[in-house]
């Protein structure tokens, strides 16, 4: 068992394995020409996921190399309650402030979605509930700044 954990301690970092959540890792990931810097947070990871695969195809008017920051505020509304004062609608908020940098540009703006969910009975239920509706939010913040950068660039000359 210990010849084991040796020979995988010394495989593992040849093959490019990194944890997911790993502090001082690469701190940014390219995209083409783009590089996104890390969000804070698992909600931060999976909007910098989601403007990974929207950004795949690129940015109009955008030929050099660029930098994305964002800065992500989000958070869990409660909206309806129970007769008992158990949660029965809730809300999950998140905001967006942008700035794509580069030689020749700098583009920046703020988004914003919201998406809500009923909260289940179950036991627990309410947090995958809150976890699918985290990661629903950022596919579309994602999206609307995406979408955002594409209207600014192709505007510019």
């Amino acid at each position: 068992m210990k010849r084991f954990l040796i020979a995988l301690a010394l495989v593992l970092p040849a093959c490019g394995f990194q944890p997911v959540y790993a502090p001082g890792g690469s701190a940014s990931f390219a995209s083409g020409n783009i590089t996104i810097k890390e969000i804070p947070g698992r909600s931060g990871y999976m909007l910098r996921r989601a403007l990974q695969q929207e950004l795949a195809a690129g940015l109009p008017n955008l030929s050099t190399t660029a930098t994305l920051e964002v800065k992500l505020s989000d958070g869990l509304t409660r909206l309806q309650f129970k007769p008992d004062g158990a949660a029965s609608r809730s809300s999950y908020n998140a905001s967006a402030s942008y700035v794509l940098s580069g030689e020749k540009i700098s583009v920046f703006g703020n988004s914003d979605a919201e998406t809500s969910f009923s909260v289940p009975d179950a036991p627990y239920g309410d947090i995958s509930a809150q976890t699918n509706a985290s990661d629903r939010v950022m596919r579309v913040l994602a999206g609307r700044i995406v979408d955002d950068l594409r209207l600014q660039l192709s505007t510019k000359n």
